[in-house]
């Protein structure tokens, strides 16, 4: 009776291009090695552009799977580490996964098997050594970025800081962004918060290589970037870089010192004195929940003095069509309100949760009832990227698209889940937020400021709770800023 086997072939981009670790150099020893063993080949695992720092993997998710369900005898691969650099998830896929599923393990350049005592002993020293070498890889990695940095280059790799291009190794000045980057700092210096610089620089147009100004925390993260002093920061040292600086340091001293002064959550929010002054309530919290735009304020005036001025408005700028730039749909008829009546919309809200104590618990039930999981939406698309990458590789294997065209596919897909694993791992940090309690006297303060108060203070409160508002048709949906 044959064996089933199945092949695992992984390669990560460091090492595609070294001599006996490519896809086809792996696949035809294996296969040469599988018949020579009168193994038939149930299907072959392949792993492309993969680090084997963990397991978190398309084809070995797949090879695991199969495994099992009993559909394959054995697993072999061409060297062990291509299994895994992990001491513990080499020990876990063959002792846990393997052996438990009476499926036997074979490393073709090591010449053993865990058929035998001693082939399961050399398992367990092998991958040992096998995780020395990926620390030994970190460690020598980091020593280069560090000295790179004492050096005065910027470590690379990731996203090109706004501001610069990286060329040729090094960061030379981009100066559509460097004009934008020196804006920011000019305006935090003269008391505009996070929130309306954000604001203002959309509503000018301005765009970097990644898009625009449309979030906060895209300002925030300019404030805080020693590149544009200079300064290269590394390992929680600043090092004297060799590029030129954006900013000088009188200005840098100047706007951290303004930072430092202020909580991060009140800066996005608004609680910052200002300049810049809105002149209603609510604006810059209002989304249209038809197509995406902002709301704005619009009043018209009366010619006629003797007339009273008509009440002002609340409208999508895709409806109004006041800002070109503002539009997203020309096509929106979404709802105006009157400025006052949404305003008491949201303050009666504001007011239940001060008066009913049970109104807090209310909103965040109904919050984790209704609101879709982000995270879970974005392993789905992870899983949906796997299984794409896997048919890829299977159209590879049976050789009908050109190789160019694959790699080209495989490169995107990649580029995507990358970005998303990213994401995934930002939503596991938990985010800062306001308790029950915290939330209730900040409501109450509100009340107390909302008739003598003035409208800045009104707005610091508001902004301190509610992160933004969707109109839709005719409902209105508050999205707070402790869910």
């Amino acid at each position: 009776i044959f064996m089933k086997a199945g092949i695992y072939i992984r390669v990560s981009t460091q090492e595609q291009a070294q001599e006996g670790y490519s896809i086809e150099a792996q696949t035809e020893r294996l296969t040469n090695y599988c018949k020579a063993k009168d193994w038939n080949i149930y299907y072959k695992y392949i792993d492309p552009g993969y680090s084997g720092s963990n397991i978190n993997r398309p084809a070995i998710q797949k090879l695991i799977s199969d495994v099992k369900n009993k559909k394959i005898d054995i697993v072999a691969v061409y060297k062990l580490d291509r299994l895994s650099r992990s001491q513990k998830d080499t020990l876990y896929l063959i002792e846990d996964i393997f052996l438990k599923n009476g499926v036997d393990f074979v490393s073709m350049n090591e010449n053993f098997d865990t058929s035998s005592a001693f082939g399961r002993a050399m398992i367990g020293i092998l991958s040992v050594f096998a995780q020395l070498e990926r620390e030994q890889i970190k460690e020598r990695t980091s020593m280069g970025r560090m000295e790179r940095a004492k050096n005065g280059y910027w470590h690379g790799g990731g996203f090109d800081p706004v501001g610069y291009d990286y060329i040729n190794g090094e960061l030379v000045i981009n100066e559509y962004e460097a004009v934008q980057v020196k804006e920011i700092f000019d305006l935090f210096i003269k008391g505009y918060t996070i929130n309306q610089i954000s604001l203002i620089l959309f509503d000018k147009g301005y765009k970097t290589k990644y898009g625009n100004w449309k979030y906060p925390s895209t300002v925030n993260s300019c404030l805080n970037l020693p590149l544009y002093i200079g300064k290269i920061s590394y390992g929680g040292n600043l090092y004297t870089g060799r590029h030129q600086p954006i900013i000088d340091l009188e200005t840098w001293n100047k706007a951290q010192k303004i930072y430092k002064s202020q909580s991060l959550s009140f800066q996005i929010r608004g609680s910052q004195k200002t300049p810049y002054q809105a002149t209603t309530l609510l604006s810059g919290l209002l989304f249209c929940g038809n197509c995406g735009a902002r709301y704005y304020c619009k009043r018209n005036t009366s010619k006629n003095r003797d007339k009273i001025a008509p009440r002002g408005y609340y409208t999508c700028y895709s409806r109004g069509k006041t800002n070109k730039k503002m539009v997203i749909d020309p096509t929106c008829k979404n709802k105006t309100y009157f400025i006052d009546d949404l305003d008491k919309i949201v303050t009666d809200e504001i007011f239940n949760l001060h008066s009913d104590k049970n109104y807090f618990d209310e909103i965040v039930n109904k919050n984790k009832n209704n609101e879709p999981n982000k995270k879970e939406i974005l392993i789905k698309r992870l899983d949906i990227l796997d299984k794409e990458l896997a048919k890829i590789m299977d159209l590879y294997q049976l050789g009908t698209i050109p190789i160019e065209l694959i790699s080209e596919r495989a490169e995107n897909i990649l580029a995507e889940r990358n970005s998303l694993q990213a994401e995934i791992n930002s939503l596991s940090v938990p985010k800062e937020k306001m308790g029950k309690s915290e939330v209730i006297n900040t409501a109450k303060i509100f009340i107390q400021v909302l008739e003598k108060g003035t409208l800045r203070e009104k707005r610091v409160l508001i902004r301190s709770l509610i992160d933004k508002i969707v109109l839709k048709d005719n409902e209105v949906i508050i999205h707070w800023s402790f869910i």
